[in-house]
């Protein structure tokens, strides 16, 4: 509403006159015209009616912004004023968090109440003729537009810097929390920054991409009625996921490791302060992966997380069982630990090993034969039998440098496990 750009186009003096006229005599209403046009707001957007969505300050808004447009229309050298009333009402019900559409609506339905009114007092007091306030509509239609524009733009630079602090702030906070535990306080003040409950029930994957050409996922999966963080781990990504009320299982089933990519996922977890112990878990469950594509639960594979958590206790126990059979000629040794890994997965059953192996029964019993001959183990003791196997497990899990393991060897992968995000 801009006596300079009404004159600009309405080349009849006496419709610019008619409009300073009308601008003045709603401006002598004062409350009683902006109370009348903000129950319009409330009766047309029902955001605004709402007592506890309304934004608080919406009688003051609404007076100070009819009065500034107002203003503007008897003397244009206010349009400063306009220009910075709709900058700062954008940016506050952007910091507000009020939805920008119900915002434009309100200030939409605003600019046709006063445009109403003008008309009504034009009609009502004689002011002049009608006719005249169509050469001056569209200017008043442009100039409403323009500043709902300069609302919304201030609302979304507003919006885009808050989201880009928030984000921030969750990056750093999820970062804290994985890294090691902190006090209640701590844990209290992280709830609220990433809006989880303090005490709900957690777990958390690792995701691990293994040269050269793996990469890690990009994004967090999306796992119905399961929110899930993603947060960068130097090569590797971890995923947090609030379970709510669903099983561990949803969760795992959500992920997908591709080729180049390994996954291993932790314990449930009760509470935020005990993230970190999950993202240990995590990282000990990737590492008992023995090919790409795995998603591995830690809770099906703990004998594994045992040995992979203090290598060079398993190390040692490779080097006491199996060190006869290292020193084996490589094709004899590795035919000897195939059978004896084969046998042991098909139950204790020469019979499906040897089905499995292409070979007679009697030659794999010779071969376990053999084992024990070279190892003086027994594997009728349960004793023997569990040492071999966690041996055997520990060989594959580690690489056959598992017998020269030290305690130099898990104090540098102990510092690369938990080096900084």
């Amino acid at each position: 509403m801009h006596r300079s750009s009404a004159t600009a186009t309405a080349t009849d003096p006496s419709s610019v006159e008619l409009f300073d006229r009308a601008c003045r005599r709603l401006l002598g209403y004062g409350t009683v015209f902006t109370d009348a046009v903000l129950e319009t707001i409330r009766a047309e957007v029902p955001y605004y009616a709402d007592p506890v969505l309304a934004p608080p300050d919406v009688r003051e808004t609404v007076g100070t912004g009819i009065r500034h447009g107002l203003e503007t229309g008897v003397d244009p050298g206010r349009i400063v004023d306009v220009e910075r009333f709709t900058r700062e009402l954008g940016m506050r019900r952007a910091e507000q968090r009020r939805p920008l559409d119900e915002v434009l609506h309100a200030f939409r339905v605003a600019g046709s109440e006063v445009w109403s009114g003008m008309i009504g007092v034009v009609e009502r007091e004689g002011l002049g003729d009608m006719r005249l306030l169509v050469h001056v509509a569209e200017l008043v239609w442009k100039s409403n537009d323009r500043d709902a524009v300069l609302v919304a733009d201030a609302y979304r630079q507003v919006i885009e810097g808050v989201a880009g602090r928030h984000a921030e702030r969750v990056r750093l906070v999820l970062a804290a929390l994985l890294e090691t535990p902190h006090d209640p306080d701590f844990a209290r003040n992280a709830a609220d920054v990433l809006d989880l409950p303090l005490g709900g029930r957690y777990a958390v994957a690792v995701a691990e991409a293994t040269p050269p050409y793996g990469r890690v996922p990009r994004t967090a999966p999306e796992v119905r009625g399961i929110r899930v963080l993603r947060h960068a781990w130097g090569q590797r990504v971890v995923f947090v996921a609030h379970l709510g009320n669903r099983p561990l299982e949803a969760f795992v089933s959500g992920l997908a490791a591709g080729p180049g990519l390994r996954i291993g996922v932790s314990l449930e977890v009760t509470g935020l302060g005990s993230l970190a112990r999950a993202r240990d878990l995590a990282g000990v469950a990737v590492r008992t992966c023995r090919a790409d594509g795995e998603v591995v639960r830690l809770d099906s594979r703990l004998p594994d997380g045992l040995l992979v958590s203090r290598p060079d206790l398993s190390g040692e126990l490779v080097r006491q069982v199996l060190q006869p059979l290292y020193e084996l000629e490589p094709t004899d040794r590795d035919l000897l630990l195939d059978t004896i890994g084969v046998w042991m997965e098909c139950g204790g059953s020469t019979v499906q090993a040897s089905r499995y192996m292409f070979c007679h029964r009697n030659t794999v019993l010779n071969r376990l034969r053999r084992v024990e001959q070279i190892t003086g183990l027994a594997l009728s003791r349960p004793r023997d039998l569990v040492r071999l196997t966690l041996a055997l497990d520990a060989h594959r899990l580690l690489g056959p440098a598992a017998p020269a393991g030290s305690a130099g060897s898990v104090a540098d992968e102990e510092q690369r496990r938990r080096r900084p995000a």
